[in-house]
């Protein structure tokens, strides 16, 4: 039920009875397959989407068609507030990641609840300040960090114990270099390449398909481009 899934997003997780009955009214349902495009960036859409199954990517691409991953969208999560507030094209591109079902919520609609329950601003400006500071962590590792440095970040967010393997070491979730280069902003072939230097240096190691990141690969890292 609707409702349910409404329940789950801290935007809403206030609202009474009544007025979430209103909401859920107010959705429409869309369900949208693997590599889908829910909207495209600049597109003159203004309504709030909100994920109620899946997984999507906000994405900026460019002309040869290389794309810079920018966020992900789990279950729970919305996106489209840019334009639900000020009206302009969208921002990024959304791709949905896995088979997603979403509820759309129109601009007029939404306005019209947050006029009723200004707490329902305050969530909304709550998750703006969120992702306005990852957007500047994102920023800064463009702007700062190198290649490998941004590759090791990565490597190690998406890094887990490996039961009965080497304490040193962390693995990987399995992503593709193209994923990869998506995720830090680079291309395939820089990934490949850095990849290769990492497993020389003994960072990152890599057994039967999988690959492994050492727990300590920063440090690692910065001291052998001090030698």
């Amino acid at each position: 039920m609707l409702i349910e899934y409404l329940r789950k997003i801290p935007l809403f997780q206030h609202v009474l009875d009544d007025q979430m009955e209103e909401i859920a009214a107010r959705c429409k349902r869309s369900s949208f397959k693997k590599g889908k495009v829910i909207f495209y960036k600049t597109d003159p859409s203004t309504d709030l989407y909100i994920v109620i199954a899946g997984r999507l990517k906000a994405v900026l691409e460019d002309e040869q068609g290389g794309e810079m991953v920018l966020a992900h969208f789990d279950e729970g999560d919305f996106f489209g507030e840019l334009g639900l507030i000020d009206g302009k094209g969208r921002s990024a591109t959304i791709v949905a990641d896995k088979d997603s079902e979403l509820a759309v919520l129109r601009k007029d609609g939404f306005l019209e609840l947050m006029y009723k329950d200004p707490k329902i601003a305050v969530e909304l400006m709550i998750t703006l300040v969120d992702r306005l500071r990852k957007a500047d962590d994102m920023i800064e590792s463009l702007a700062f960090l190198e290649v490998g440095e941004r590759l090791v970040r990565t490597l190690l967010e998406v890094a887990q114990d490996d039961e009965g393997g080497d304490l040193r070491f962390q693995k990987v979730k399995k992503l593709t270099h193209k994923e990869l280069a998506a995720r830090i902003g680079s291309s395939r072939e820089a990934v490949s390449k850095c990849m290769k230097v990492l497993a020389a240096k003994g960072i990152i190691k890599e057994v039967e398909g999988s690959t492994s990141v050492a727990r300590n690969a920063i440090e690692l890292l910065r001291e052998s481009g001090r030698k």
